[in-house]
């Protein structure tokens, strides 16, 4: 508390990044896990965890993602608590306006619905569950704030482009591509020495979908699909991942020694 010319004055909250610990970051990780980005125990400490967390709630809300809980990340925040207050979650069995204009965002991003009647059926749950797979995000039909951020995101990509699919599974939509030397690895010592049963650079557990970049090609975060692997997510790094390089994070050691070394193409993802 300042006193200035007699009056009290409350002290500017400090910016929180990875290191700090307190009681501001139990209940910024309180905040974090209510709006649905997963940053684990309310330990007060602010580790990888809870920078994946408030990465994910900068990427999703288009703010810049350093990780960082500074001015313009604690009022995304407070806007998105009170912007909760009014709106429910939805799910299957659900019926309402709120329904119906969920139709109508899964039938503008092409995930296909059925009719718009309001009526959160099985048709409405598998487009959920399709967007989700889609973009990276828990799988688990529930619309929440996080899948309802991902809906709120404009359909059109001025910077998109379109190509010829080389298989059913690649995407139409896609701010850029890349063509990138791969290898590949997966969570055991050998491919990780020393860090071995560690989490990816960013938090999250290793296993397919993770894969390892130059932050300075792909920024941490991104959302990737890779030919030939399929969706993805830059959240690893190392030391020889330098340049236009890619890592592809396999289950076992078998499958990232059967990868070998390709040239493959990476679509970065809106």
């Amino acid at each position: 508390m300042l006193t200035i010319g007699g009056t009290a004055q409350a002290a500017e909250p400090r910016n929180l990044a990875w290191g700090c610990q307190g009681s501001d970051v139990v209940e910024l990780q309180g905040q974090l896990n209510d709006l649905g980005y997963n940053c684990g125990p309310t330990d007060g400490i602010f580790g990888p965890l809870t920078n994946s967390a408030v990465v994910a709630l900068q990427k999703a809300n288009d703010l810049a993602q350093d990780g960082v809980v500074g001015s313009l990340t604690r009022k995304c925040i407070s806007e998105l608590k009170a912007n909760q207050a009014t709106t429910r979650n939805l799910k299957q069995g659900y019926q309402g306006n709120d329904v119906a204009e969920l139709q109508k965002q899964l039938k503008a991003k092409g995930f296909d619905c059925g009719s718009v009647d309001g009526i959160f059926g099985p048709r409405t749950h598998s487009a959920v569950i399709n967007l989700q797979k889609a973009n990276g995000l828990i799988v688990d039909g529930i619309v929440g704030p996080q899948t309802r951020a991902c809906l709120l995101q404009s359909t059109s990509n001025t910077g998109s482009t379109t190509e010829p699919s080389r298989g059913s599974s690649a995407p139409t939509r896609y701010s850029k591509v890349l063509t990138m030397k791969a290898t590949a690895y997966c969570s055991c010592n050998k491919c990780n020495y020393p860090y071995g049963g560690q989490p990816s650079y960013i938090g999250l557990p290793l296993g397919q979908g993770i894969v390892a970049v130059d932050p300075k090609v792909i920024p941490m975060g991104t959302r990737l699909y890779v030919e030939g692997y399929g969706n993805a997510i830059a959240a690893d790094q190392g030391n020889a991942i330098v340049g236009n390089r890619i890592d592809l994070c396999y289950p076992d050691h078998q499958s990232a020694l059967k990868f070998g070394i390709q040239n493959i193409k990476v679509y970065v993802l809106p």
